[in-house]
């Protein structure tokens, strides 16, 4: 590399000057090249970062976009050295080009989420969170987040932020990550309630009672064994705990993860374990694109036997024939519509539950409404039925088909290992 133009380039930088950085360039086309092969270095960007030439800083980040990314000898990126500098213009600048840069880790893992957290930049953090909700699962080497830093640097307007955005987050999985979240644990295996716990200053009750009503482990211990409770300093601190349903350490049994899995791993396979598996190895089996052909046959299959039970073959008696019993009723020969009753309705429900199947743990938030679609077809496919015996058909296969559907669906579930283990982990770790 050129001496005399890596000195250019530097000033160019230092001082913010687009004309003489293009000059460089003209003069040597592959300098930026040259500088992004080396794996820590200050570039143009870092210095122009540090000085707060905004307009320089953008043109190297659109003419060099991985620089942004990029750390120095220091381990810092050039939002990390725009925020050290307290160049809010810019950093706004940064994340609006590329909001990836809210989660790049610098020295010891701090993002600028963690940075602006630690600081108490509000609007900076409220800023980030908008284009980048993700960068909240971000973890430093000492395995904190957000909320541990906010907590540790007494940061109640930022906690405020933090745990306001993961109870309004409507993305799916949102309950599961804000569980996360709110669990996590730094090296210490200490959770955020944790650290709130052992304020001595009665201004910091007012985060603790925050955090007490959220979906926080009230009795997770750390690697001391210790719950929040047994932290706890200050009276006022305790009393909020305990009457949230915190215990001591001593009362609470906490099996890790790794002996629940073992035992269940070296336990007996029990039949309705089997079933589940082999069901559930049917699923995984299945490709995304043949799920979604599967799900539109069976709706077509359903919706065309609902169709029939509103209209069957060959039509029903009109209001005005002379036996009322029969309005209604469908013109089938008795004995043609027993056979007919029951190909329909089995074809109807076996559809039913191949859909709830097929949709997996999602199908359980539309099995009521599908239960009550289905009481809803049985009930006509009795009205239109010719005789009694023919109702009886209907109820016979109404109860029959509930009886298997809450087998599947909510008692196999309940009694099965699988299911009990899953729940066992939940509450020893949520």
């Amino acid at each position: 590399m050129n001496t005399n133009n890596s000195e250019q380039l530097k000033a160019a930088a230092e001082a913010g000057n687009i004309d003489l950085l293009y000059a460089v360039i003209k003069d040597d086309p592959y300098i930026l090249e040259r500088i992004d092969l080396i794996p820590f270095v200050d570039t143009p960007l870092h210095i122009a970062s540090s000085m707060g030439h905004l307009r320089f800083a953008t043109e190297i980040m659109r003419l060099k976009p991985s620089f942004a990314l990029k750390l120095n000898e220091q381990g810092f990126s050039p939002i990390h050295l725009a925020m050290q500098n307290s160049h809010k213009t810019m950093v706004s600048r940064f994340v609006n080009i590329n909001k990836e840069l809210v989660r790049v880790q610098g020295r010891e893992g701090v993002t600028p989420l963690h940075f602006a957290t630690q600081i108490g930049e509000v609007d900076l953090l409220a800023n980030f969170l908008f284009l980048c909700p993700e960068s909240i699962e971000c973890l430093t080497v000492r395995c904190e987040t957000a909320l541990h830093i906010a907590v540790k640097n007494q940061r109640y307007e930022v906690l405020q932020l933090l745990v306001g955005l993961l109870k309004t987050n409507e993305q799916r999985g949102a309950k599961e990550l804000q569980n996360k979240i709110l669990n996590q644990e730094d090296e210490a295996g200490n959770t955020i309630l944790h650290i709130s716990a052992l304020s001595t200053e009665l201004r910091h009750v007012q985060e603790l009672q925050l955090l007490v009503k959220t979906n926080i482990n009230l009795n997770t211990k750390n690697l001391e064994n210790k719950t929040a409770l047994d932290m706890a300093v200050r009276e006022e601190i305790k009393n909020i705990l305990i009457s949230a349903g915190a215990k001591p350490g001593s009362e609470v049994t906490i099996f890790p993860d790794y002996q629940i899995l073992a035992y269940y791993y070296k336990s007996y396979t029990p039949i309705i374990d089997e079933l589940l598996i082999y069901i559930s190895r049917i699923r995984s089996d299945i490709s995304d694109e043949k799920r979604n052909t599967l799900l539109i046959i069976f709706t077509l299959v359903v919706t065309a036997t609902y169709q029939a039970a509103i209209s069957p073959a060959g039509g029903v008696y009109q209001a005005n024939a002379s036996d009322d019993d029969t309005a209604g009723k469908s013109v089938m020969p008795k004995s043609i519509f027993s056979g007919y009753t029951c190909l329909n309705i089995l074809s109807f429900l076996t559809s039913m539950i191949s859909i709830l199947i097929l949709t997996q743990r999602r199908g359980f938030h539309i099995f009521f409404p599908m239960f009550c679609f289905a009481l809803s077809y049985l009930y006509s496919m009795a009205y239109i039925s010719p005789t009694a015996i023919n109702y009886k058909v209907v109820m016979i296969f109404y109860l029959s088909i509930v009886s298997v559907w809450m087998i599947s669906f909510v008692i196999i579930p309940l009694y099965s290992t699988r299911f009990n283990m899953h729940k066992a982990m939940k509450l020893n770790r949520p």
